[in-house]
């Protein structure tokens, strides 16, 4: 192999290793990027957020119920305005009762608000509520802690080891633990028990 032949295959290795490199160092850059243009829009959304209302991430709040039963009340998101500040709303809601006879009550939503000064509490979208075995779905549960009841509405089912029910909306006395259920239209509630 000659002298000018050697040299013009290393010029030519030389220059697709430079087209490589360039390459590799614009398609790595466009990325980069990319990924910060991506992250400065979501820092945009929570300054938007911060700029309409108090706007907090991963709320916790604990406190005592009207039947003096524990209770901690968890959120992705929180925000709540300056004219009342008492009222929270909420995404991602979970609340853990702990109830003195040893039973553990869990309910989460996907968004809601919390009363800090009456500690009611409202559940919505894709409500469930859990204890043991027993589980209960709805499109909403409001917990009055005051008032002392649960209002359970909107496409409410349950299912335990004894059965399952389906109704419009179910109200909880706590005082009394009597159960109400109600249709909206002349429809039974349907109650499917196991034997």
């Amino acid at each position: 192999m000659s002298y000018r032949k050697k040299k013009l295959i290393f010029i030519q290795t030389l220059l697709l290793f430079a087209a490589i490199l360039l390459l590799y160092i614009f398609y790595y850059q466009s990325d980069i990027k990319e990924k910060s243009i991506e992250e400065v829009k979501i820092q945009n959304e929570k300054l938007d957020k911060l700029g309409k209302s108090n706007y907090f991430e991963d709320v916790e709040y604990k406190g005592i119920d009207a039947n003096g039963n524990r209770y901690l009340l968890k959120s992705k998101e929180a925000t709540f305005s300056d004219e009342s500040p008492e009222i929270v709303n909420m995404v991602g809601m979970n609340a853990t009762f702990y109830f003195k006879d040893g039973k553990i009550l869990i309910i989460t939503g996907k968004t809601g608000m919390y009363n800090n000064k009456t500690n009611d509490m409202n559940f919505r979208e894709e409500v469930e509520v859990s204890e043991a075995e027993n589980k209960l779905f709805a499109n909403n549960l409001d917990y009055l802690n005051l008032e002392r009841i649960i209002k359970v509405y909107g496409n409410v089912r349950g299912k335990s080891l004894d059965g399952s029910f389906s109704s419009d909306i179910l109200n909880l006395n706590i005082d009394n633990q009597s159960v109400d259920f109600l249709m909206n239209n002349n429809e039974q509630v349907k109650i499917n028990l196991k034997r």
